[in-house]
């Protein structure tokens, strides 16, 4: 499945759940939904990045330390 295939399935399905949550029929509510949907993608896209870099930061102080620990008793 190719990347932008993947995005758009996302959209559709956060769209469906949306109109699920809220269905509508006017032309105006169809853009409000769509906004939303790409909202709540858009937010999801903020909290996974924060979440990345939190992980990655960790993983730099663990490996940091584990170094440090390595080098003291390698070294004496």
């Amino acid at each position: 499945m190719t990347h932008a295939k993947e995005v758009a399935d996302h959209l559709v399905k956060e769209v469906a759940r949306i109109e699920k949550q809220h269905p509508s029929q006017s032309s105006g509510a169809k853009l409000t939904t769509l906004l939303l949907a790409a909202l709540n993608i858009a937010n999801e896209n903020v909290e996974l990045k924060k979440s990345h870099s939190d992980l990655l930061s960790n993983i730099s102080k663990r490996s940091a330390n584990l170094i440090h620990v390595l080098g003291v008793a390698v070294n004496g």
